[in-house]
């Protein structure tokens, strides 16, 4: 297994979530938008300080090395 890298892969996404309250921002390829989202929700619930970064990464097999 590794990372896929291909031209036809699946993107790369980021996204956070809310550790106190479960809110989660939008998944997207920019992971400076996940800080930016964080901040955000920081400046709007003071007391949530506890945050998750979620990282979808895509995989593939490599038929030679499954054996």
């Amino acid at each position: 297994m590794e990372p896929d890298a291909g031209p036809d892969a699946e993107p790369l996404l980021f996204s956070a979530r809310c550790a106190v309250c479960g809110l989660s921002g939008p998944a997207g390829p920019d992971a400076g938008a996940t800080s930016r989202w964080m901040l955000a929700h920081l400046r709007s619930r003071p007391g949530h300080v506890s945050f998750r970064e979620i990282i979808t990464r895509p995989y593939r097999a490599v038929p030679d090395e499954c054996r």
